[in-house]
């Protein structure tokens, strides 16, 4: 029923759109007519930032298994972080079996629960981390208008979950003592905790390891970013700077609009933030600088390659590397039913 609720909220949310701009049209039309005119060279870069994201993304991946000493090859990253996406971005139940199918994969791999379990937790604290200081940088460097003491307290929140996690990963054999010596864990939950805290005992994650996984987090939230500053770029025939000139933005412009989409996307409120993520980008765009109708083929050429052609790509490796071989939705589903009821007994 909640997969149907969201598609349904995005309809709604497009007739709003459509009702709201119902006599504005003409500069949705202008604005995918001037996609014909777009710079072919900065459209290239739109491509290559975003390719180059999935890659950045998948070596987080690579490192922080390889962390529990599961060597893991580029191409077995980049292909479930492509299929993972496509599975997140595309279907209102997405998120859940692209997690489900990433977690199964590393366990292929040979990674342990715990193993598995970490790289989630850290990855998405870093990723997040990097989020809020693009934010910060648009506040502190840029003049952007935010709210900075709500980005800030979020920004140390990450911080110290990162570290937390990095502290834990490297101190198995004193979290297992605190846990043994807590008189309200008793029996079988205990015991399981310091199960799973014991496996942490596998992964050895060094500084160096660290600041990799933080260097390649950071390379995505940029690449990303900078495909979305191409976009514009390739648009309006100018290059985002620090000023701006008329009707155009500026590298503050382009962060915000990439911020705001990011977040309207987060709140998952209809299927790959249809209607949502556009609208976020071209009012921050239009706000910032440029026009209505410049602003809406920026979106278009964004949201066209970072998300329509990358997910294609991940559809495409998904039935050819894993539904295949048995990662379909199904058996999963069945596997993960199975699994539970085996916890639970």
């Amino acid at each position: 029923m909640k997969k149907w609720l969201q598609w349904v909220a995005a309809l709604v949310i497009l007739a709003v759109l459509f009702w709201v701009f119902r006599d504005e049209l003409d500069f949705l039309q202008d604005g995918f007519r001037r996609l014909r005119t777009a710079d072919s060279f900065a459209v290239g870069l739109v491509i290559i930032a975003s390719l180059g994201a999935i890659v950045a993304m998948a070596e987080v991946m690579r490192v922080l298994i390889r962390a529990g000493g599961v060597p893991v090859p580029l191409k077995e990253a980049i292909a479930i972080t492509l299929a993972s996406n496509a599975w997140s971005t595309t279907l209102p139940a997405g998120p859940a079996f692209s997690a489900i199918l990433t977690f199964h994969v590393q366990r292929g791999w040979g990674a342990s629960v715990a193993l598995a379990g970490w790289f989630f937790v850290l990855s998405s604290a870093v990723s997040t981390m990097w989020l809020v200081l693009i934010g910060l940088g648009g506040v502190v460097f840029l003049n952007a208008q935010m709210q900075v003491l709500s980005l800030l307290l979020t920004l140390l929140a990450v911080v110290a979950l990162c570290g937390l996690v990095f502290w834990i990963s490297n101190h198995p054999r004193t979290i297992e003592r605190w846990l043994s010596r807590q008189k309200f864990l008793r029996g079988g939950k205990r015991d399981a905790l310091i199960k799973q805290v014991r496996n942490l005992s596998e992964v050895h994650l060094n500084r160096w390891q660290f600041a990799q996984v933080a260097g390649y987090s950071l390379a995505n939230r940029l690449l990303d970013m900078a495909s979305l500053w191409a976009c514009v770029w390739a648009i309006t025939g100018d290059i985002p700077a620090l000023h701006a000139g008329e009707d155009q933005t500026t590298l503050a412009g382009v962060a915000l609009a990439y911020l705001t989409a990011k977040l309207a996307g987060s709140a998952q409120v209809t299927p790959a933030g249809l209607g949502t993520v556009e609208a976020a980008i071209i009012a921050t765009l239009v706000a910032t600088g440029l026009t209505a109708i410049d602003a809406t083929g920026a979106a278009v050429i964004y949201r066209l390659i970072s998300f329509a052609l990358i997910t294609v790509i991940g559809w495409v490796v998904y039935f050819w590397h894993y539904a295949r071989n048995g990662l379909t939705y199904a058996a999963l589903n069945r596997k993960e039913h199975a699994d539970a009821s085996r916890t639970a007994a």
